[in-house]
């Protein structure tokens, strides 16, 4: 029976970032450009702005440079600019990266002591103290968005009842118990909305940054990032 896959069964998968699927993206050099939409009449173009990104493409995990569109309001000076919908505010990682490293942490067998990324090579993108900290931050939203992927993931399976591609449930593993986590039960829903996004994404046949894209729209709060 199809069950919720394993971090090796993960490590199996070809994992690709958002940015080879384009949706706003484009090539700047070997750097990536997203242009955005204008915010409203108002707003004027002002220039671009770079930062650093790991991300997962045909040659594995690797840092890219991203150069973000910027704004300003002609009429108040305000400025802003147009985040990608797998941009994680200041973390340095794409949403199918950070989701490939929290799960492949909290799912590993090896404890707190080290991590196995769901993804092969992922590992360098992070230390496990900085895994740590994520999760701390990811907690208290873990129920907004883990709602998020349920509603993503509904809209993908209809007209079958979302309820069998976890005939299992959605149990998580023991080892999760017995961590001293500041707040088990968030870290649980956590878990639990990881599992149901990598479960259904490979069930499904579903592209994983785009059904993380869907499931950001779909956010009760989608002006944020999921989880952070």
């Amino acid at each position: 029976m199809f069950g919720i896959p394993t971090v090796s069964e993960l490590r199996a998968q070809q994992w690709e970032s958002l940015y080879l699927f384009g949706l706003g993206y484009r090539r700047r050099g070997p750097d990536l450009q997203y242009d955005g939409v204008r915010p409203g009449p108002g707003w004027v173009a002002h220039g671009y702005f770079s930062r650093w990104l790991w991300v997962l493409g045909a040659s594995g995990p690797h840092r890219v440079r991203l150069w973000k569109h910027r704004w300003r309001d002609k009429a108040s000076g305000r400025s802003t600019h147009s985040r990608p919908p797998d941009e994680l505010g200041r973390l340095s990682v794409c949403s199918l990266t950070f989701a490939l490293l929290i799960f492949g942490w909290l799912s590993g067998v090896g404890g707190a002591a080290r991590h196995e990324a769901a993804a092969v090579g992922l590992e360098q993108a992070r230390s496990r103290r900085t895994l740590q900290r994520w999760v701390r931050r990811a907690a208290p939203r873990a129920m907004d968005s883990q709602q998020a992927i349920r509603l993503a993931i509904i809209e993908r399976s209809e007209p079958r009842p979302m309820e069998r591609l976890f005939p299992a449930g959605l149990s998580p593993p023991e080892q999760l118990g017995r961590r001293p986590w500041r707040d088990p039960q968030a870290v649980t829903i956590l878990w639990r909305g990881l599992a149901m996004f990598f479960t259904a994404a490979v069930r499904l046949k579903v592209p994983a940054p785009i059904l993380l894209a869907e499931a950001q729209r779909r956010s009760a709060t989608p002006e944020k990032p999921l989880w952070i």
